[in-house]
């Protein structure tokens, strides 16, 4: 967690007021664990840039050798008469094109920290303006736009620009930051930070404005996921548990078509996702994140794979937090389960990591599966097991119900039957030998006869496409215990109907 050069606590959002100097201050010798005094004892080496600083520098921390040999008696400016007025050639011309370039030379020209810091202090006395020229910098290089963001988090920790100045540059609806545009790039300038203080003061303003009452302007959720997406774990755990009813609101705002313009919604939502997963233990907010998640990750192949990133790593968290006092999966989570499968198992377009999931996905399902057959000949069997029994079933019947809206509501018949005929492929090695109706042992079939197997049952029942789905059998058929078994394909049964309550939501 970042620190206040000054030393001083981090403040909540809205303790913004610059810190004021007076006219004449005495010298004060630091105490040995300042961040001046620590940058004198290692040869002016900045405890957090790394970056040499100049005896000037030094002087404006209050270092008492540096003040000494300016002969001076209070500190003396960062930057000379002659560098301050080329700083303001500099942003001069950056605010009258509202390009960063002319910035990004000055402070690859002024590694200083200190100087970089006065810098910025000079260029957010333009207010809205800035937000323009920040918004503008994706032309630069990532190098340049990581410089950005580094002299914005030593201008703040230094007390040269304050929060309430971060969130004046953002501006207002219709007034600087443009209205209807995504504001992306600004966030990622702020996110570069790595400031929590900063990242959290932006999301703010950003919110303030994406949910003002006379006029909403929903594109700004772009920003704010992607500023979001930057904390770290805890922080972001933070901001969820204060703010419930946010992340909800932002991942409508991303379905918006003005929002939709380019990749930024999906890239955001991908990035959120991410770092809700990051929070571990997972957290009924993370998880919230995930399920709320579900409905928008439409056909864009960053938000399907961060979303399977997320299910592969808390599964267990997942399924346990959508169960119902008997085990099963409730019939609202059931339908959005079906949708994440629908999305990420079967139907296009492929994603990395999708194979992976494709493995996981069995591989869980095979785990349950071991751990029933435990309590084969148990009569009756425990409540735990008849737990898991209808847990596994309602897992199933969520999975079989992603392929049935696969081929029911988006016509994807090709990729469902693809994505169905990998499951089974992966499923027969990991369980023992099936027995099927009329096909015959599951671990004799190859990969093509398992394609027409399912193709041939589409087509025969083309009006009724569960009958084409075999995938429950595989574990059905495995579960030696009678009433388990039943357990299970009535759990199967339910959650495949609740189908119905994914995509439509």
């Amino acid at each position: 967690m970042t620190a206040r050069i000054d030393g001083k606590p981090r403040p909540h959002v809205g303790n913004t007021q610059k810190k004021e100097v007076a006219s004449a201050v005495p010298v004060r010798i630091p105490s040995g664990n300042s961040v001046a005094e620590r940058a004198r004892q290692q040869g002016g080496v900045d405890a957090f840039q790394g970056a040499r600083l100049s005896e000037r520098s030094l002087a404006s921390l209050g270092n008492p050798t540096a003040l000494a040999k300016q002969g001076e008696a209070c500190p003396v400016p960062v930057l000379t008469p002659a560098e301050e007025a080329e700083a303001r050639r500099a942003i001069e011309e950056a605010t009258g094109g509202e390009n960063p370039e002319s910035i990004a030379e000055w402070l690859r020209a002024h590694p200083d920290p200190a100087e970089q810091a006065a810098f910025m202090d000079m260029l957010f006395e333009y207010g809205p303006t800035v937000g323009n020229i920040l918004d503008n910098a994706d032309d630069l290089s990532p190098e340049d736009q990581q410089l950005l963001s580094d002299a914005l988090d030593a201008a703040y920790r230094r007390g040269e620009v304050t929060l309430d100045e971060l969130k004046e540059a953002v501006g207002s609806h219709g007034n600087g930051t443009w209205s209807g545009e995504s504001h992306e790039m600004l966030a990622k300038i702020i996110a570069g930070t790595g400031n929590p203080d900063l990242i959290n003061a932006y999301v703010e303003r950003e919110l303030e404005i994406m949910q003002a009452d006379n006029v909403e302007d929903p594109a700004r959720a772009v920003a704010i996921a992607t500023a979001l997406a930057s904390l770290p774990p805890g922080e972001l755990q933070t901001f969820l548990e204060r703010n419930p009813e946010v992340v909800s609101r932002v991942l409508k705002n991303l379905e918006e078509p003005i929002a939709r313009m380019g990749t930024g919604s999906y890239e955001a939502l991908g990035k959120l996702l991410d770092a809700a997963g990051a929070i571990q233990p997972p957290t009924p907010q993370s998880l919230q994140v995930f399920m709320d998640s579900i409905p928008y990750l439409g056909e864009n192949e960053e938000s399907r794979a961060a979303a399977a990133r997320f299910f592969t790593r808390n599964a267990d968290a997942i399924l346990a937090s959508v169960a119902d006092a008997s085990g099963a999966i409730s019939s609202q989570s059931a339908g959005k389960l079906a949708e994440f499968f629908t999305r990420t198992l079967f139907t296009d377009p492929s994603f990395e990591g999708q194979e992976a999931l494709h493995t996981f996905v069995v591989q869980k399902l095979g785990e349950m599966q071991r751990r029933l057959e435990t309590e084969a000949t148990a009569n009756p069997p425990s409540q735990d097991a008849q737990r898991l029994a209808r847990g596994m079933g309602s897992l199933v019947g969520a999975i079989e119900g992603g392929f049935m809206l696969a081929v029911e509501e988006l016509d994807a018949r090709n990729e469902a039957t693809k994505g169905l005929v990998g499951l089974i492929f992966k499923a027969k090695d990991l369980l023992p030998d099936v027995s099927l109706p009329v096909i015959g042992s599951v671990r004799d079939l190859t990969l093509d006869q398992i394609q027409d197997w399912v193709t041939d049952a589409l087509k025969e029942h083309p009006d009724d496409p569960k009958d084409a789905i075999p995938f429950h059998l595989l574990f059905g058929e495995a579960i030696s215990n009678p009433l388990l078994a039943t357990i299970y394909e009535t759990a199967r049964g339910t959650a495949l109907d609740n189908r119905e309550l994914g995509l439509d939501d």
